[in-house]
């Protein structure tokens, strides 16, 4: 493997197809960072609620669940690999977008894959197939093209999402029916642990890194770059993930067993749902935003409360509200 600490400020190897793609297409910039949207969780948290909400309950709740899990393993796998960024290490690559967080494998390839991939397989059509690998592919681009990851780091993104994905395929079947069978109660608090093995997970990798520092010459190189601090060892990202898995989880078990609704409904009624729900998941997040911004403990566990709000919020409270103002009527759970 390269040496990325020997390198910082100087041409390497691994930037070149970074510097190809600046230098032979310039000025497309926004244009990157706009596709680069398409791997970012918090896109997706905007885009899974119109599909459970009004178009397809059991399509809406694997995606947010698959969702979370592709970002809480792309962070402990970040810290396993803990590689840096192009414009940590090379003067050379220009920094459009500044990451504090390790580069591989990259968190928007790896997310962008495991997200259109399921679309694709659920719907089965090749018109889909195609528009999906297209935009995987350009987000990828988007990715080296902004400076913030190598090559390496998407292709590692994709394996890992091609992984996650046919996991989640093979087994959501068998998954679901064996919960399916527990009580409402028990299938909370699996959540619950598996939420809790993610966070313990994550600081197992982060304690096997041992005494190893992140090398002085990727912090200043970076914020030589962007003028933002680099923070590789946070592990926000995780607490957010394994919160919205439980939180998710949670509303969608209370969902289906006080809250039952369907998704039918009229184009304006879903459109209502759709922007009052939105609404109110914004209004959570931006309240909360300022406490999780703690550096201690106390930050971390507001980072799990807010997401798991969130969770429940998507999943059980506003089909709750959907259901009380008449944007929603009660039934049983589409089949899916």
């Amino acid at each position: 493997m390269y040496d990325y600490a020997e390198s910082s400020g100087y041409m390497i190897p691994e930037a070149a197809p970074n510097i190809v793609l600046q230098a032979n297409a310039p000025g497309i910039g926004i244009f990157m960072l706009l596709v680069s949207v398409l791997g970012a969780p918090e896109f997706y948290l905007l885009v899974i609620p119109l599909v459970l909400w009004c178009y397809n309950k059991s399509l809406g709740l694997r995606l947010l669940l698959l969702l979370s899990i592709s970002t809480a393993a792309n962070v402990i796998l970040k810290l396993f690999f803990h590689a840096p960024r192009p414009y940590w290490v090379n003067a050379e690559v220009k920094a459009f977008s500044s990451e504090p967080t390790f580069g591989m494998p990259s968190a928007a390839a790896q997310i962008s894959l495991t997200f259109l991939g399921y679309i694709s397989t659920w719907f089965k059509k090749r018109s889909i197939w195609l528009v999906s690998i297209v935009l995987i592919i350009l987000v990828g681009i988007s990715r080296m093209y902004l400076g913030v990851h190598f090559l390496a780091d998407i292709l590692t993104g994709w394996i890992f999402a091609l992984i996650i994905l046919l996991v989640f395929l093979r087994y959501e079947k068998a998954a679901a029916l064996w919960l399916s069978q527990k009580h409402p109660g028990t299938r909370i608090l699996l959540a619950l642990l598996a939420s809790c093995m993610i966070i313990i997970l994550a600081q197992v990798v982060l304690d096997g890194l041992g005494t190893w520092q992140v090398p002085a010459g990727w912090s200043t190189l970076a914020f030589l770059q962007t003028n933002a601090t680099i923070d590789p060892f946070s592990l926000r990202d995780v607490m957010m993930a394994a919160g919205l898995l439980f939180g998710a989880s949670a509303g969608a078990v209370i969902s289906a067993t006080y809250i039952p609704y369907v998704v039918d409904g009229s184009r304006s009624r879903k459109v209502i749902r759709y922007l009052s729900g939105i609404i109110i998941l914004l209004f959570i997040w931006a309240a909360l935003s300022a406490l999780t911004k703690s550096p201690d403990l106390v930050g971390y566990g507001l980072t799990y409360l807010r997401a798991a709000v969130i969770g429940v919020w998507i999943t059980a409270g506003a089909p709750f509200l959907f259901c009380k103002t008449g944007l929603a009527k009660r039934g049983p759970d589409l089949p899916g």
